[in-house]
């Protein structure tokens, strides 16, 4: 009688998407974030890096010119792809929760979340996917032109900065620029211990 083998690496996925781990996550709480200026699908750039030992995000347009400079104290990042189920099944969730947050004037400016689409063909299968989604925050995907040292310019750079081995990966990210969670996999419950964090953060318990 012959016996089918589960690759291993499938029972892994399977593993981490019904229960996830911080210990496949990657960098760890106490560690400090890696600076990136990355586009997004709409044309704008990103730009998060330390500036004064606080957490600074700059928004840019295609021409340069800056937009917006904020100085959240969270900054959320999800690492996704389109093919990827339980990212896909992750993000109405994150959506709903950047939603609350928002709904709340007080909140504004003190909070960023950034979606990082890992699909190598970059903004031509992100670009369609998204238009069917509809998330309102920024999502990351491609790379920009430079040759400047110390800061992350593609978004396949920054998830080997960041240690991402599988995805969904979620961090959070304090105003003193420490990762304080990191998460892989998906399941509902976990929304509410990013919300509680996040409350946390905004109450300057972190």
């Amino acid at each position: 009688m012959k016996m089918s083998i589960i690759p291993i690496k499938i029972l892994i996925l399977a593993f981490v998407f019904i229960f996830g781990s911080a210990a496949l996550a990657t960098l760890k709480p106490g560690e400090n974030m890696r600076p990136f200026s990355l586009p997004a699908v709409d044309g704008q750039i990103f730009r998060v890096r330390m500036d004064k030992g606080q957490l600074t995000v700059e928004r840019i347009d295609a021409s340069g010119k800056l937009l917006s400079v904020s100085t959240p104290e969270v900054i959320l990042l999800d690492f996704w792809a389109t093919w990827c189920l339980p990212c896909r099944a992750a993000m109405p969730h994150l959506e709903k929760l950047y939603q609350k947050f928002l709904a709340r004037d007080e909140n504004k400016g003190r909070i960023e979340f950034f979606g990082l689409a890992l699909d190598k063909p970059g903004a031509s299968i992100v670009k369609p996917f998204l238009q069917k989604i509809k998330l309102s925050y920024p999502q990351l995907c491609g790379s920009l032109e430079s040759s400047a040292s110390g800061i992350i310019y593609s978004v396949q750079e920054m998830a080997s900065e960041y240690r991402v081995q599988e995805i969904p990966v979620v961090y959070l990210i304090n105003r003193q620029g420490k990762i304080v969670y990191a998460h892989v996999g998906f399941k509902e419950e976990y929304i509410k211990d990013i919300e509680k964090i996040i409350f946390s953060l905004l109450n300057g318990n972190q």
